[in-house]
């Protein structure tokens, strides 16, 4: 068994938990009997099912530990990232939820976007806004993941730059596509730039405004009022 449960085996063993364990009888499944983490109810008068044992109950205990522990890390780094860009003057949001276009489908439809920390420069002149979006990656999987999803990608249509800030060992700047740029986050020393992102072209239309004006900006403790614009 490895020492941290993969994310798919996870999944599969909370859903045994919650439910009466009807069974996948997949490659996961295979893995967790292996494991010892589930065992199979010999009963010929039901569906075959699983149950967890007492060892898959102490991998979720600790899936939800690591989990909290993420959780509480992304946290961190966020508001880490926040009070940085915040200042250098810029106008902060870290709960921004946003449609935009999702070309990747064979009919284009419209996704929900949060990213991490977006923000801009406070200037009247729309060429002069610079809006930029940082994503903050604390787990590798988490970032070979949305590599692979093409999430980060959508943020070009209101994000002139996009950085992935990753904390220190998650990955190399090297691994990072060339389209973005990389932050490494580390303690004490907080953020670092390794790449700058190259400058897209970005369109904020109505509806990014709107999202905007429901999103409540980032204010550290020790901001100014009058710098809450």
């Amino acid at each position: 068994m490895p020492r941290a449960l993969p994310r798919r085996h996870a999944s599969r063993l909370r859903h045994y938990w919650r439910t009466r364990g009807w069974a996948c009888h997949d490659n996961i499944d295979l893995d967790l009997l292996r494991w010892g983490l589930i065992d199979e109810v010999a009963d010929a008068d039901v569906a075959s099912r699983f149950l967890v044992t007492a060892r898959g109950r102490d991998a979720l205990g600790d899936a939800v530990v690591r989990n909290r522990h993420a959780r509480s890390r992304h946290a961190q780094v966020t508001d880490g990232v926040a009070r940085h860009l915040s200042g250098q003057g810029r106008l902060v949001f870290t709960e921004l939820a946003v449609h935009t276009e999702d070309d990747t489908t064979p009919a284009p439809r419209w996704a929900l976007c949060k990213p991490d920390v977006f923000s801009l420069s406070r200037s009247l002149r729309p060429d002069h806004l610079a809006p930029q979006v940082h994503e903050i990656k604390v787990r590798r999987a988490d970032l070979l993941g949305e590599l692979r999803s093409g999430k980060t990608r959508r943020y070009r249509e209101l994000a002139a730059e996009i950085y992935f800030v990753l904390v220190e060992g998650v990955a190399k700047v090297e691994e990072i596509p060339a389209e973005y740029g990389v932050v490494t986050w580390r303690d004490p020393a907080g953020y670092t730039l390794e790449r700058c992102a190259p400058r897209h072209d970005y369109r904020l239309e109505t509806r990014h405004w709107m999202a905007m004006a429901r999103a409540r900006p980032f204010q550290a403790e020790d901001d100014s009022l009058q710098m809450s614009f």
